[in-house]
């Protein structure tokens, strides 16, 4: 309502949004823009837009890191749990490369960083940004590996110095595409800021220190540094986790419970620390791979990891895919037909629920099958809660034979019907005329299952 007594309440329906009710709710659950609704840029609306926009940013500073297609955004988070409303902005996952590397290592490190990609349950796991740093200390040796880097990548890029001339050198070398900047602390704050300011560039401020860490940011802002620039590192003490993780948790609690100002910025954690204090390749990693989740858990918007060893991210990349969720919302998938393989009029039909996570498990174990899967409507629950919910039901299963058309899709009258939804089979041959074939309850047995049973006997 808050949002709403803003608007023009014309209800005209040029957002897109047919009433004014309807677009407030699409501004708060981030479906919409302030700007899509042209009556609010006419000049009689400038003090209720200011109103709005200010209403509207969250407590928790957005910050856009890169340009173009690979820009990502972190921060622009409203509440301090998941379960309270949900987060928004998925941490930023950055692996580092140093001035030292040998051209070679280099050009590996960088093509194994841009391209990996993996998809699970529908959705892609990959990186999000290559942090470049200078070892060296030389601004002519770091500017030519910045160049090597963003020469073979599209990702954006983190700079990585307590020069100012180092950093500098880096930003000439790439021209713009907003990189971020690190770090500036109580001894470089006021030229590192500057870069900031002249290259229209994010940067971070890092200090253990909070109260050090707060006159930091309080000067950046007074000279200039606009509230979209600015990321927080507490600093991630990999023999001091509960200190760093205390760090974190009160730097959250001051931006959005207490929305303090200096500190209503995104935070950055640095899991690549574990290998400062372990130097076995093996034991370093995987610290570096706990300390990740453990600060993905309390509320870091983006890290630097060292690693390339998969077994180490990846904890923290599927973390990263689950706990963005929005728990509003189960990860679904849409209630429609799906085709696996290359489906004919002879292929069977096999119904699951539309989680994700079941119709993708379910999907995967039928490679090499040519099928039909038709995820029903469940609400992104599990067969077995469907089932005893009330979600998965006969006449869902019937309504859908009609309305996907299964009779033009195949020749045959057969479902098959996972195991745990066998109680529903005879009601489902009542009322719609089609036979069913009661499947196993394991997805994984669905190829034995079909090799014995298809086509059906008549």
């Amino acid at each position: 309502m808050d949002v709403y007594r803003l608007l023009p309440g014309d209800n005209c329906g040029g957002c897109g949004t047919k009433t004014c009710m309807g677009f407030a709710t699409d501004l708060l659950e981030r479906r919409k823009e302030v700007e899509d609704c042209s009556l609010m840029l006419e000049p009689e609306h400038a003090d209720d837009l200011k109103k709005l926009v200010e209403y509207l940013t969250p407590p928790v500073r957005p910050v856009t890191i890169g340009e173009r297609r690979h820009a990502f955004q972190i921060g622009g988070e409203e509440v301090m749990y998941r379960h309270e409303h949900r987060w928004y902005n998925p941490t930023a996952m950055i692996i580092d490369v140093d001035d030292r590397m040998s051209e070679d290592e280099l050009l590996k490190r960088i093509e194994w960083i841009s391209s990996y990609s993996r998809i699970k349950i529908g959705e892609e796991l990959s990186f999000d940004s290559i942090a470049v740093r200078s070892k060296s200390g030389e601004p002519d040796t770091f500017s030519n590996v910045v160049k090597l880097v963003s020469e073979n990548t599209e990702y954006p890029l983190v700079l990585c110095s307590y020069y100012p001339e180092v950093l500098e050198s880096g930003l000439k070398t790439l021209g713009g595409g907003s990189p971020l900047l690190y770090a500036a602390t109580i001894d470089n704050w006021q030229e590192v800021t500057g870069l900031a300011m002249k290259y229209g560039c994010p940067v971070t401020i890092s200090s253990s220190d909070l109260d050090e860490m707060v006159e930091i940011s309080s000067r950046a802002l007074a000279q200039g540094v606009k509230d979209d620039q600015i990321v927080l590192d507490p600093g991630t003490n990999p023999l001091d986790l509960k200190g760093t993780r205390a760090r974190i948790v009160e730097l959250r609690r001051a931006a959005i419970e207490g929305e303090f100002e200096p500190l209503r910025f995104p935070i950055l954690g640095v899991p690549a620390t574990a290998w400062v204090a372990e130097k076995d390749e093996d034991k370093a990693a995987f610290l570096e791979g706990a300390i990740g989740c453990m600060l993905m858990n309390t509320f870091v918007d983006a890290m630097i990891f060292h690693s390339t060893e998969i077994w180490s991210l990846m904890p923290a990349l599927v973390l990263r895919q689950d706990i963005y969720q929005d728990p509003r919302n189960p990860a679904s998938v849409d209630s429609k037909l799906m085709e696996v393989g290359n489906p004919d009029e002879n292929s069977p039909i096999l119904i699951t629920g539309n989680f994700a996570l079941t119709y993708y498990t379910v999907e995967g174990d039928c490679e090499g099958i040519d099928c039909y899967i038709f995820p029903v409507d469940t609400d992104g629950t599990s067969v077995t809660s469907s089932v005893a919910g009330d979600l998965m039901t006969a006449e869902k299963i019937v309504d859908a034979i009609e309305e996907h058309n299964f009779e033009e899709k195949v020749a045959h009258k057969t479902l098959v019907l996972p195991g745990d939804a066998a109680v529903l089979s005879g009601q489902i041959e009542v009322d719609s005329g089609w036979n069913v074939l009661v499947g196993p309850k394991d997805s994984a047995s669905i190829k034995d299952f079909l090799a014995e049973n298809w086509p059906p006997k008549e």
